[in-house]
């Protein structure tokens, strides 16, 4: 049984995935969410081919057009004004491009969601990097900082959640010098806090309500707890979303 009740005026979730991803792979964080929220929970259908057009345009063009049709689906259900977006990696970077309301990219697109996203909860998104370039998505992350910087629409809640799971080090074992490759890629310093791909001043977008969890990584490994591994990490962040004390 759901933890809450659905209650008049909640927004439907819909979870946008995070770069090569597939949306099947989030459907246990779905269930846990729908049981942790109460409220009906999609996952946007964008798949790793999507994420492969991106490769080769240095566009989220096309998964724009699928994130809005999908919005509009979870709009479709019965009394829903606004959607929530829980996004995650560069899911959030999607995502704060597609409420924004300026011509995107060569196709000129404008969705303008900022109209139908009551709020957007980003999990172990890169807001922020100091460099520009077509790896690791950061011309998409330095377009949605110029454009729209920080919790930039008022009418929408932004909350930014990240992991404190990894010291990157250079010299570390594996997971540590990785860890410090990725945060050295959107930052100057490799030598701080993270979720093993994102560094904390990174992943959390000024302005908005944040949090840190000790202890997270960044995607679902085995015996790696993330964003999604149980009820009570969810729980954790979402309570942070909705205000609950």
């Amino acid at each position: 049984m759901s933890t809450q009740r659905m209650r008049e005026g909640d927004s439907p979730i819909l979870i946008v995935g995070g770069f090569a991803s597939s949306a099947r792979q989030y459907e246990p964080l779905r269930a846990i969410l729908a049981d942790v929220s109460g409220r009906p929970v999609s996952i946007a259908p964008i798949g790793r081919l999507d994420w492969l057009g991106v490769v080769a345009s240095d566009s989220y063009g096309a998964l724009l057009g699928i994130l809005d049709r999908a919005v509009r689906a979870a709009l479709a259900a019965p009394a829903a004004q606004r959607v929530t977006l829980v996004a995650h990696s560069a899911g959030g970077v999607l995502a704060r491009i597609y409420l924004g309301d300026q011509p995107y990219g060569p196709r000129r697109l404008c969705y303008g969601g900022h109209r139908r996203v009551a709020a957007l909860v980003t999990l172990g998104t890169p807001h922020t990097a100091v460099g520009e370039g077509r790896q690791g998505g950061l011309n998409q992350i330095a377009y949605v900082q110029r454009a729209y910087p920080g919790a930039y629409w008022p009418a929408v809640r932004y909350v930014s959640v990240i992991g404190k799971g990894i010291l990157g080090a250079a010299d570390g074992p594996p997971p540590a010098r990785v860890a410090w490759q990725s945060y050295r890629l959107l930052g100057v310093e490799g030598a701080q806090w993270g979720d093993g791909v994102v560094p904390l001043e990174s992943g959390l977008l000024a302005g908005s309500r944040q949090l840190v969890i000790p202890g997270l990584r960044h995607d679902d490994r085995p015996g790696q707890p993330w964003y999604g591994s149980s009820p009570a990490i969810v729980r954790a962040w979402w309570e942070r979303a909705v205000d609950i004390a």
